[in-house]
């Protein structure tokens, strides 16, 4: 679920930012610029009734700018993505917030999912019985 989460995240900012280089979990030494890193940094999870979940999962997007004035272009992305960023694939963001520190721009949000886990059973299909007679 998380892999597909992350993918919807990507293609999200694909459709905003199609020519920046998009990242997952880590950057390269020598990454390219402007780019942005997407981080898993939380996730909450809990049981409902019988085999229903509810999880939140909170990701941190960083964007490295590749800008003289790298400060004023992390304010413009951060505009973007506050308003470009409110459904994502089938997913809902909540609880946005954005700051910049060292020139990176950190944009931090929640998606909130819930699941039904379902179990396969081994129906029994026919009895064998072993009779054993004394003769």
């Amino acid at each position: 679920m998380i892999s597909n989460i992350r993918q919807e995240i990507v293609n999200k900012l694909l459709e905003l930012y199609p020519s920046h280089t998009i990242y997952v979990d880590d950057v390269p030494q020598k990454f390219k610029k402007p780019s942005f890193l997407i981080n898993l940094i939380d996730q909450d999870y809990n049981k409902r009734m019988n085999r229903k979940f509810d999880s939140v999962l909170s990701f941190d997007v960083a964007y490295f700018s590749d800008k003289k004035d790298k400060k004023e272009d992390c304010q413009s992305v951060q505009i973007e993505l506050f308003r470009g960023m409110d459904l994502i694939g089938n997913y809902r963001v909540l609880d946005k917030q954005a700051t910049i520190t060292d020139n990176v721009l950190h944009f931090i949000f929640d998606i909130n999912y819930s699941e039904i886990i379902r179990e396969e059973y081994i129906k029994m299909t026919a009895a064998i019985i072993n009779e054993t007679t004394e003769g």
